[in-house]
Parts: structure tokens; C-alpha cells; sequence
């Protein structure tokens, strides 16, 4: 399994997407290993492959020969006719003593046997057998595979979306302090009968409804925490992300690596479905073949009675052994009525390769496109941020002056509240920003399978 390591696990200790900016801080790549550390699914996914790797062992013994041992210990009659029968593996067979007319008395006897029987050839029904076990050993490692990277993007997801929430609530917070100066000046332009009341009251509303707003944003970051807690496992309250590093951003959006599409995870995992179904056809198509049998045999029978039809009366005469034989044979087996109906077991498992085939078909044109999407986002998002900090400054300007303004009298309340909400939305449409352009930078790197790329890259 050393060589199977998943790739997340083995860059997760080199790699830091965020700067460890307090002692309690949750880093990216703690989440990543502590959920495919702990994760059930993963867990589940591993018990799988083990149950592969041991039926595949218990298929490569399929090859090995069936070898009986018997020993009986009898007493009945002995009487039989000329006729042959089908003993169909129930009907006992009674062999000498052939006379006239029935003889009743009771006559002992003991055989002991050993028998082997080995299909030693069959035109490959055992190469196809492994074939399609090791396939479907690898269809559950490449599952185990893909849900280890499908968890690792949906804790990529929802850490950037902490870190959204979380900048979220210092603008909020901000903007409540923002908003309670306001107040207060206001306030006391009002007390001095310089401002008429309305002022006070618009201004205490819009305090309101900035506290109100981070209510919300607390409420939507707590959600997105406790799902991080569902997958590491982790008490909800130690989780706190750190900062991330917007400085290698603007970087990171103007450099393009290659893609690793054919090898992504999901592609990996239905191309070996593809496989699977196809080994599992080739399995029926050999089944259908001759088999060659070799057998051996060899028993031990003891009797009370003798070769010229004598019974002793000492039943206790037929326990010893007198008689020794063996038998070996070479046997072909050729059931020509299997060829119609594995044919259409063929067909019908033909079929499902079919299906296996499109899905793979399906799976690699959607990533295909999900790529181009986040190419097309990232270019969007690199045009954004260049523009957004004179957007920033310009509205940063303008709630200053707007402030001074009504301190000495020459705009009204108005102005002031619109400043800032024009003001919370620059910095808001930053912090959107650069989370639109991380998650495009991360669909990027899940549909070309680079994130094993992308991840050092980052500080």
C-alpha cells in the first residue's frame, strides 16, 4: 500500500497554504490530513480494498487440486444383479456376490480411499479469473483513491469558505465600529440642537442593521466550521483558520501549469471499472472451454466374505485390509451446452463495458469543461483584482470626507450612510473577490489534477 499512498497524504507535510498566525490556528493542510486520517468513508473505502487483496489470494488458489480422504466401516447383505445404473453420487453400489437367488446373511466390510481430482488445464479459465480479481482490486484502490480526493476537495471548499466568512466578520465588525462613531457624532450634534433628531434615528438604524448583518455571517460561519468538525473530527470550537497569504495571489493567477487530466482520480477509477467489466467477459468467454482433469485414486477394502462365496460368521473378519488398488486418469471435460447460454452472458456483460466505457467518456468531458470554466474565472478574477483597490481607496476617500463634512454642517445624514455602505461594499466585493479567484485557482487544479502542484506553491 506504500506505493499506493495517496498524493494529498504525502505533500500535506511539505505544503502551507496559510500562514500560522496564532497558536490556535486550523492550517489547510491540518484538515486535509486529519480528515483522510479519520474520515469513516475513507476508512470504509480501505476495508474494501483489503477484502480485494484477499479475494484476489483466494482466487489464485482456485488452481489448486481437491484431494479426499474416506474410510468407512459397513455390514449388509451382498447381493446384486448384471445392469449398469447411474449412481448419481447418492445410490450406493454393491459389487460381487452375483448368484442365483438372495442370500440374507450379513457380511461385513471396511474401505478406506484417497482421490484427487485437478483441473490442471482449462485454456486460460484460471489467468482470467486473477485477471478479473486484480481488476477489481483495482477498481476498489482506485476508489479509495478518488474519494480521498474528492473529501480533499470538499475540505478545500469549505476552509475557503471559513476564510470568507471569517473576513466577512471583520468588515462587519468594522463597519459596526464605523457606523457607532457616526452615532455618537451624530448624537451629539443633536443634543447641541445643530442636527435635527431624524439624524439620530437613521443613524441608530443603520448601527442596527450592521449588527444584525454579522449576526448572520456568525451564523453562516459557525455552519460552515461544524462541517469542517464532521471531517476531522475535531471539537467545532478549536477550529479557527489562519490568514491566508493574498500575497502570492496575484502570482499564483498569472502562472498556468500543465494539466494531469489523464491521470486524474476519476478518470483513474472508471477507466479500471472499463477494465473490470471487460476482464469479468473474458472470464464467461473462458468459462465455456474444455477442461482437462487430472484424477488419482487409491483405497484399501477389507470383507467378511471370500472369492468363492463364503461368509464368515465372524463379522469382526472384515475390518482388516485385503485387497489394494489404485487408479489414475486424464480427464477432458467439454460441456457443449454452456456455448449458448455463456454467448449470451457474454452480450450481456459486453454491454456493461459499454456503459463502463461512456461513463469514462462522460467523466472526461466534464472535466474538460469544468476546467475551461476555471480558466475563464481566473482570467475574470485577475481583472478584478487589479481594478478592485482603486475601487477601495476611491470609497475609503469618500467616507472621510462625507464624516467631515457633516461635522461641519455641510451634508446631511444621507450622504454619510450611503458613504459607507458604499465603503462595506468595497471591501466586501475584495473579499469576494479573492475568494472567487482561490476557489477558480482550486477548480483549476481539481479538473487538470494539479493540486499537487498548486499546494507548494503556496506559503
Amino acid at each position: 500500500m506504500k506505493k499506493r499512498c495517496w498524493w494529498l497524504l504525502c505533500i500535506v507535510p511539505f505544503t502551507s497554504l496559510f500562514a500560522q498566525s496564532a497558536a490556535d490556528s486550523f492550517s489547510l493542510q491540518r484538515a486535509i490530513a486529519l480528515t483522510l486520517a479519520h474520515y469513516p468513508a475513507i476508512k470504509a473505502k480501505q476495508a474494501q480494498v483489503n477484502a480485494g487483496q484477499a479475494s484476489l489470494t483466494d482466487i489464485k488458489h482456485n488452481w489448486y487440486p481437491a484431494i479426499k480422504l474416506h474410510d468407512q466401516v459397513d455390514a449388509g447383505t451382498d447381493n446384486s444383479i448384471y445392469g449398469s445404473y447411474f449412481t448419481l453420487g447418492m445410490i450406493p453400489s454393491t459389487s460381487g456376490g452375483i448368484r442365483a437367488e438372495n442370500n440374507s446373511a450379513l457380511m461385513s466390510g471396511n474401505i478406506a480411499m484417497a482421490a484427487m481430482q485437478w483441473e490442471i488445464y482449462n485454456f486460460g479459465a484460471y489467468s482470467s479469473e486473477q485477471k478479473e480479481a486484480a481488476q477489481s482490486l483495482k477498481v476498489q484502490q482506485t476508489d479509495l483513491n478518488n474519494t480521498a480526493n474528492q473529501l480533499t476537495v470538499s475540505v478545500i471548499q469549505n476552509y475557503l469558505e471559513l476564510l470568507r466568512l471569517y473576513a466577512l466578520q471583520q468588515i462587519a465588525t468594522d463597519n459596526i465600529q464605523r457606523n457607532a462613531e457616526v452615532l455618537k457624532a451624530v448624537t451629539a450634534t443633536v443634543l447641541h440642537g445643530l442636527k435635527p433628531g431624524v439624524d439620530s434615528a437613521i443613524a441608530a438604524a443603520e448601527l442596527s442593521k450592521a449588527r444584525l448583518t454579522l449576526l448572520d455571517i456568525k451564523n453562516n460561519y459557525n455552519q460552515v466550521r461544524i462541517q469542517l468538525g464532521v471531517f476531522t473530527g475535531l471539537d467545532t470550537a478549536q477550529i479557527q483558520p489562519d490568514t491566508v497569504n493574498n500575497k502570492r495571489l496575484p502570482v499564483l493567477l498569472g502562472s498556468e501549469a500543465p494539466d494531469s487530466l489523464a491521470a486524474h482520480p476519476m478518470l483513474a477509477y472508471y477507466n479500471a471499472v472499463y477494465q473490470q467489466q471487460r476482464a469479468a467477459a473474458d472470464v464467461i468467454r473462458k468459462s465455456r472451454l474444455p477442461k482437462v482433469n487430472l484424477m488419482a485414486a487409491g483405497w484399501m477394502r477389507g470383507s467378511s466374505g471370500s472369492f468363492n462365496d463364503v461368509y464368515d460368521k465372524n463379522l469382526w473378519s472384515g475390518l482388516g485390509y485385503s485387497r489394494y488398488n489404485y487408479l489414475l486418469g486424464l480427464g477432458i471435460t467439454y460441456n457443449l451446452t454452456d456455448l449458448k447460454r455463456t454467448h449470451e452472458k457474454v452480450v450481456v456483460q459486453q454491454y456493461r463495458s459499454e456503459v463502463a466505457a461512456q461513463q469514462l467518456a462522460t467523466t472526461r468531458t466534464t472535466l474538460s469543461g469544468l476546467l475551461q470554466q476555471a480558466q475563464s474565472d481566473i482570467q475574470t478574477s485577475r481583472d478584478k483584482l487589479k481594478e478592485l483597490p482603486l475601487q477601495l481607496a476611491a470609497a475609503r476617500a469618500a467616507a472621510r470626507q462625507k464624516m467631515a463634512l457633516y461635522k461641519g454642517g455641510l451634508t446631511n445624514i444621507i450622504d454619510v450612510t450611503t458613504a459607507l455602505f458604499v465603503l462595506n461594499r468595497a471591501e466586501t466585493d475584495l473579499v469576494q473577490t479573492r475568494d472567487a479567484a482561490w476557489k477558480a485557482l482550486f477548480r483549476a487544479a481539481y479538473a487538470g489534477n494539479t493540486i499537487s502542484q498548486l499546494l507548494p506553491d503556496l506559503n
